[in-house]
């Protein structure tokens, strides 16, 4: 029995060896430091993004977000390149919606690729398309994303439940980008409910500059665009406004222009205490228009 019990005790400190070492397929896993280097970047200069993955090959970590853009690190956590995910756009996220019948585009399975993912994630972009879903490019426990079959590179974590696919942009919303912003490529669309109701936010962007969020109401009218700044650089009413109404809370380096459909101009400010994260948006003068 003993003999048994100590089989049994070796044989998982093998396993868990082995799992502490790599991620699923041979990839490396991050240090826990290099983790939270790569975490407290991204929310100091990306706090309106989630991290959806952080990938070591060899000297490179790779932290992907959930709208598709990515940037790179050295293993110390120093900033290597940015990338908005602009050639591949939201045609590679995969978003599965079983009444869709048009072939090849972001919401049906893809022709073999150059990434693979576990059950549940993307897999990487390659020569062929998008990778698959885990082995054979199976559906996700959630039914909300499908996959063609397994490539050899990466994959990444699948994006989150508010995730909406290209096709199901209405036709407002794709009338206004078309229109407005012709030769742009849409990176990321999500639903999501601000102070201003149930929103639409379409990211889109062209080469490697930083996405512009275009934000519709409920009908797909176009509300307003946020474009990422330096919170450095915002106006000294904005500044002076959240040193007298937030002085407790830590700012992150980055904060967002709203330019409204009527042209006016307003800043959201993003900002942290004791672990929690908050979001205000002044009007040009100053004064508090949404906290959320």
């Amino acid at each position: 029995m003993k003999k048994t019990i100590f089989s049994i005790l070796a044989i998982t400190a093998f396993m868990v060896s082995c799992s502490s070492n790599e991620d699923f397929a041979g990839r490396a896993t991050v240090s826990s430091a290099t983790s939270s280097s790569v975490s407290a970047y991204i929310a100091q200069n990306y706090p309106d993004t989630k991290i959806v993955s952080t990938i070591s090959s060899g000297s490179t970590v790779t932290a992907t977000l959930n709208t598709g853009e990515t940037v790179s690190f050295t293993t110390s956590g120093s900033v290597i390149s940015y990338s908005n995910n602009f050639k591949a756009g939201l045609k590679a996220d995969s978003i599965f919606n079983p009444a869709d019948t048009t072939r090849n585009d972001s919401v049906r399975g893809h022709r073999p690729g150059g990434g693979h993912g576990k059950l549940g994630d993307h897999g990487g972009h390659g020569n062929g398309g998008h990778g698959g879903h885990g082995p054979g490019g199976g559906i996700a426990p959630d039914s909300t994303h499908v996959g063609g079959p397994k490539g050899g590179g990466h994959g990444h974590d699948r994006h989150f439940r508010n995730e909406v696919s290209v096709d199901s942009l209405s036709t407002a919303i794709n009338t206004y980008i078309s229109t407005n912003y012709s030769g742009y490529s849409v990176i990321h669309a999500e639903t999501d409910t601000i102070c201003q109701g149930a929103v639409t936010q379409v990211m889109v962007c062209t080469t490697a500059s930083e996405p512009a969020k275009l934000v519709f109401d409920a009908l797909g009218t176009f509300l307003f665009k946020g474009e990422r700044i330096k919170y450095a650089d915002v106006p000294a009413e904005i500044s002076a406004a959240v040193t007298a109404g937030y002085s407790t809370y830590t700012v992150m380096k980055r904060a967002e222009k709203l330019t409204l459909a009527d042209g006016s101009v307003q800043y959201k400010v993003h900002m942290e205490h004791s672990g929690v994260r908050k979001s205000v948006t002044f009007n040009s003068d100053g004064t508090v228009a949404c906290e959320k």
